[in-house]
């Protein structure tokens, strides 16, 4: 037994020794492999992630600053001039691209915590809100109203997909609260002029086109979805989702912070798209380009194609592959080469019937920042000069947000002491209401010179309300655009409409603004407190005081626009050579292969 097991205790001895004297592991064919493999799929990952925030970075660093229209008044549900509603906290700061004016810009816009607001600032709107009524509760019996006034099949099936439409979208996510309750205070304005119009869904290659995918990609990333610095930009994508769902086009509309861009796959079910130059910037990097024969591109002061060396909007790949005309302005006829859609201002309410809403000889300020009273920031004295000049013949009153990192309130009371400075909540539901009961209820809208072709100007005219405007001392060419017109005054078409509902000023002639305020005065009293026949003249007046009638008003009412919204859809279809004609005799050298194709 003692031998047995001595035996036993060796050979388990010598086996560890033996153990212990093996050569060392070594990885072979199987393990080398297995991790190159690990090293190149992490390696990619990071790459991937590397690449697509170096895009984000350099969309942000490239995209034109819209100082000029982002700084516009203060717009609402019922009027493009109010306050947003929107989510107070957190805010969202934000990413706004290098300007024209080097230095002007914050790094963000938007304090995150309020400021202490000054006592002289008079809040427009109350502190809390109330809950948000889901408007689209309304569609059932407004269609049933709207339905007895049409008598055709087709009229009665346009309603019906309009109606349709309008559900899905207002059920749908829309993360910026402005848009919705723009949509919503419009709802049956949109639907009452499609009663008004011939209607019927375009067939395109034996399909009827019945869906638009809407990708606001530059709003998002530079203005967000929370507290929404510039409305100019979101007031046009509600209007036009509104005229989409209006022609019965089912609106799919592109998540902020989505987890993708939208695939091939995302564009194929549907027959239009519209986006913007964020899109197709975003499109390339991700490697699916918006199709540009199904793609309209919302460009708010134009693409003229003079500009063709620029990263970002230069007339190069990938933008040639969208011709000039799919690209779609804020203003009427500046770029005859491009296509114009405008927003859509609403008139005032039938309900008062022929009465005249109750109006007071005061002013309101147009815009809700206004950096350029500062001669600090690099605008001329012109600006903080024609605001004391307006002091001296009216009331002005300028709605400000406290929030503002311009310190707006302290720039105008430190100008225009006599100015009442009212603070707009963008997070109070009452506030759109309340300021276009304080346009409605004041004789003037006057600008400054800034911001540029802010849409406000075509609110407060459909109210009844006149508009004055500086004409530039010297034309100006706007940098960092992709246009090299000049722009000869704060918002160019109303130099079209005609006085006595728009004037554009000298802001250099004192003496001539003078007269002009004793003509709007005069006109102003004919109706408000004289006494004396009627003459032709204060007959137009009294209707424009009425429901803001006014030559041109066309332009920028609901019906105008859903008219060109309609055009878009119509004119949607494959693209051939005739559609780069100009600029095949400019730089052909930047075309598609397909511009050369007969």
């Amino acid at each position: 037994m003692k031998v047995s097991g001595r035996s036993k205790r060796t050979g388990g001895l010598s086996r560890a020794v033996a153990s212990s004297q093996a050569p060392p592991w070594r990885p072979g064919l199987t393990e080398w492999v297995f991790c190159i493999f690990f090293s190149v799929c992490v390696g990619c990952v990071a790459a991937v992630i590397s690449f697509k925030s170096a895009l984000e970075a350099r969309e942000f660093r490239q995209r034109p600053a819209f100082l000029e229209l982002s700084s516009d008044a203060p717009h609402g549900a019922t009027d493009a001039t109010d306050a947003p509603g929107g989510v107070a906290t957190p805010v969202e700061p934000v990413v706004v691209a290098s300007g024209a004016r080097p230095g002007l810009l914050p790094k963000a816009v938007w304090r995150s915590k309020a400021p202490n607001v000054p006592a002289y600032v008079v809040s427009l709107a109350p502190s809390t809100s109330t809950p948000r009524k889901n408007c689209e509760v309304d569609l059932p019996n407004l269609a049933a109203t709207l339905g007895k006034e049409l008598h055709s099949v087709q009229d009665k099936r346009s309603l019906d997909l309009a109606v349709g439409a309008w559900k899905r979208l207002l059920e749908g996510r829309i993360q910026v609260d402005y848009m919705r309750q723009r949509l919503c205070s419009r709802m049956k304005a949109w639907l009452v002029a499609l009663t008004k119009m011939s209607w019927t869904r375009p067939v395109q290659g034996g399909r009827e086109i019945t869906s638009a995918l809407v990708w606001p990609q530059a709003a998002y990333l530079h203005f967000g979805v929370k507290r929404v610095w510039s409305l100019g930009e979101y007031t046009q994508w509600a209007d036009l989702c509104a005229a989409l769902a209006t022609l019965g086009l089912e609106v799919t509309l592109w998540p902020f912070k989505g987890k993708k861009y939208p695939t091939a796959s995302s564009y194929e079910p549907h027959r239009l798209v519209y986006t913007d130059y964020n899109g197709v910037h975003a499109g390339k990097g991700a490697g699916v380009l918006p199709p540009p024969d199904k793609t309209w591109l919302l460009d708010t002061f134009g693409t003229d194609g003079t500009v063709v060396q620029h990263d970002f909007f230069g007339r190069i790949s990938p933008l040639t592959e969208y011709p000039l005309h799919r690209f779609l302005t804020l203003v009427p006829g500046y770029s005859s080469r491009n296509t114009f859609l405008g927003v859509a201002a609403v008139a005032q309410s039938s309900d008062r019937g022929s009465s005249l809403p109750p109006r007071r000889w005061q002013c309101v300020l147009w815009s809700k920042v206004h950096p350029w009273l500062a001669e600090s920031n690099g605008f001329p004295a012109y600006h903080w000069k024609l605001l004391r000049e307006y002091t001296k013949y009216c009331k002005v009153i300028a709605t400000v947000d406290s929030k503002d990192t311009y310190q707006t309130a302290e720039l105008i009371r430190n100008c225009c002491p006599d100015v009442e400075i009212r603070e707009v909540q963008p997070d109070a539901e009452k506030s759109p209401k309340d300021f276009q009961e304080l346009l409605l209820g004041s004789a003037v809208y006057v600008g400054v010179g800034e911001p540029l072709i802010a849409p406000s100007c075509f609110e407060a005219l459909s109210l009844g309300t006149h508009v004055v405007q500086p004409r530039f001392p010297e034309p100006r060419q706007l940098k960092n655009k992709p246009i090299t017109q000049n722009w000869t005054s704060q918002h160019p078409f109303l130099e079209q409409v005609p006085e006595p509902y728009a004037f554009t000023v000298d802001p250099l002639d004192f003496e001539a603004l003078a007269t002009t305020f004793r003509t709007l005065r005069h006109a102003f009293d004919s109706i408000y407190t004289e006494e004396r026949p009627v003459s032709f003249t204060d007959k137009a007046l009294r209707e424009f005081y009425m429901s803001g009638e006014y030559p041109g008003r066309e332009e920028f009412s609901i019906s105008g626009f859903l008219k060109r919204v309609a055009g878009t859809v119509t004119k949607t279809r494959t693209l051939d050579a005739a559609d780069w004609d100009w600029e095949r005799g400019d730089h052909p050298q930047q075309l598609p292969l397909r511009a050369f194709k007969k």
